[in-house]
């Protein structure tokens, strides 16, 4: 080792007799300083950002997850209120043309209430009825029935002798659009295959295309341009790390499912990337800053050597 450390000193000592291979040798040593210390920094700064996206990620599943469970809860609460209703019980217990009228005025008057409360054109409200024998049971969650996915909640309304009766409160899921649109996000639904299959079919070829070749959603429910942007991303990237980005959106990818926890399809949440004070944006200009201002002091502390 002193022989190599005294043989390395003595071709410093003739290599600085020769300026011209001085100087060469400074500058190669100088440009694989600038390269590894810039590598290391990038590698840094890459890693920061990596998890920088993945809690972004988290934070978007978690809102999605926020949205479901508050629609979810909003169709009991607005079914619980009706089945507290004692004037809307007797008129279904009287069970003649009358009432029959006077339940679909209700309901009527009903939605249209919660429409304009919520300001949500979404909502429907339905008055089952069902012979004497039919079980009563509450109901709550995602269904995806003949005509499409929904926010459902059934309670039970009226049992007397002759029959038994629901209330029945649905809220389309594509509602969600006009929530994440507020929050300057994009949200997009595509039922699974057999999720599309309990949907009745002059509305799945009307309504619906095909997404990935395994999912389809209700074209006209989402915006077009978002939609067309999707079609082109890796689908089995996305699915595999949960979020991607592109040069237009950020994605994020979660799965949902049904009162019986079955999985009915995947929902894409997703921040456009052009906005000015979007969170990839932020990122992007920390890593070009933090890049530069390193790359900056790397050169002065070489030139300072010279």
């Amino acid at each position: 080792m002193f022989s190599f450390i005294k043989w390395f000193g003595s071709m410093i000592e003739n290599a600085k007799k020769k300026k011209g291979l001085w100087f060469t040798l400074l500058s190669v040593f100088s440009l694989l300083g600038i390269f590894l210390s810039l590598y290391f920094v990038n590698f840094l700064v890459s890693d920061v950002a990596k998890k920088t996206y993945e809690n972004q990620k988290e934070q978007f599943e978690l809102r999605l997850s926020n949205q479901l469970l508050t629609h979810k809860e909003r169709t009991m609460a607005i079914a619980t209120t009706i089945t507290q209703n004692e004037k809307l019980k007797e008129t279904i217990i009287l069970n003649d043309e009358n009432s029959t009228k006077d339940i679909t005025k209700s309901a009527t008057e009903l939605k249209n209430r919660i429409t304009q409360t919520l300001d949500n054109k979404n909502f429907s409200i339905n008055f089952k009825q069902s012979d004497k024998f039919a079980s009563l049971k509450t109901v709550n969650g995602i269904l995806v029935q003949s005509d499409g996915a929904k926010f459902k909640a059934i309670m039970p309304l009226v049992k007397t002798e002759e029959f038994v009766s629901s209330v029945e409160v649905n809220e389309n899921l594509e509602s969600l659009v006009d929530i994440f649109e507020k929050e300057k996000r994009e949200f997009l639904f595509m039922l699974n295959e057999s999720s599309i299959n309990k949907i009745d079919q002059f509305i799945k070829k009307s309504q619906y295309i095909t997404l990935f070749e395994q999912f389809y959603i209700k074209e006209k429910a989402y915006n077009q341009g978002f939609i067309e942007s999707v079609k082109h991303i890796n689908y089995e990237k996305l699915k595999d790390d949960g979020y991607l980005k592109d040069k237009r959106y950020f994605y994020v990818l979660q799965k949902v499912f049904d009162v019986e926890g079955n999985e009915v399809g995947s929902a894409i949440i997703a921040q456009n990337m052009n906005e000015d004070n979007s969170f990839v944006n932020l990122v992007k200009n920390l890593v070009n800053s933090v890049t530069t201002v390193a790359l900056g002091l790397i050169v002065s502390m070489i030139l300072f050597l010279f």
